[in-house]
């Protein structure tokens, strides 16, 4: 059987989330400063419908990996599990939006996510699986403090931006201006920027795979 090699998509399709998750939030953040909140739901949904599709491609690569891979069984655990798990937080949260529903429960999923994301990452560079054991760490530590940081702007959607027209939607009632608006612009603002930092190890490591991969 020929060697399918499909961890090139997999990072690209990692970097395409990051993105698709940066702007995203970025959109909806710069909307609700503006006191837009209409504009920034429309945005939200529209990113939520980008990457429920994305999600769900990442999703069957992810299963297909599992079944198919052609490497040792150590390898189809470190890629797609994790990969499995990030599908289908990214999916939920998506739909989640779409429905307009509460994210909140999202959010505490995505830090069992991450926490499990990064104890993949850890583990395999104490066993040295990959050839470039540095990167590969970075990338699974990045991606597991975002899910982990997914709390933060579930919270703040619930709270704030779908919250004043659907108070349901919010996990206990709140007003609709937060009352520490500096402590949720750092936590956004470090959200932002552990998004920034996935997407680039997502493209650094991309570089090292499609340069050794397409050789």
């Amino acid at each position: 059987m020929a060697f399918i090699d499909n961890i090139s998509l997999i990072v690209n399709l990692l970097i395409l989330a990051a993105v698709g998750i940066f702007y995203t939030g970025f959109y909806a953040w710069f909307n609700f400063r503006r006191k837009d909140l209409d504009r920034a739901m429309t945005g939200m949904r529209s990113g939520a419908l980008l990457l429920v599709i994305l999600a769900t491609i990442i999703g069957i690569v992810a299963v297909w990996g599992e079944l198919t891979f052609p490497l040792p069984g150590s390898y189809n655990v470190f890629f797609f599990d994790p990969l499995a798990l990030l599908a289908l937080l990214i999916e939920a949260f998506g739909l989640a939006v779409l429905l307009r529903l509460p994210t909140s429960f999202v959010g505490v999923f995505g830090v069992v996510v991450g926490c499990g994301v990064i104890f993949y990452g850890v583990r395999a560079y104490q066993l040295h699986l990959t050839s470039d054991p540095l990167e590969t760490l970075l990338l699974y530590l990045a991606f597991g403090a975002l899910a982990i940081g997914s709390l933060v702007p579930a919270l703040f959607v619930d709270w704030f931006i779908m919250g004043p027209k659907m108070p349901n939607v919010q996990p206990i009632a709140s007003t609709e201006i937060p009352a520490y608006p500096r402590m949720w612009t750092v936590l956004l603002g470090a959200f932002l920027v552990v998004t920034f930092l996935a997407g680039l190890a997502a493209v650094l490591y991309a570089f090292n795979i499609v340069w050794a991969h397409l050789a």
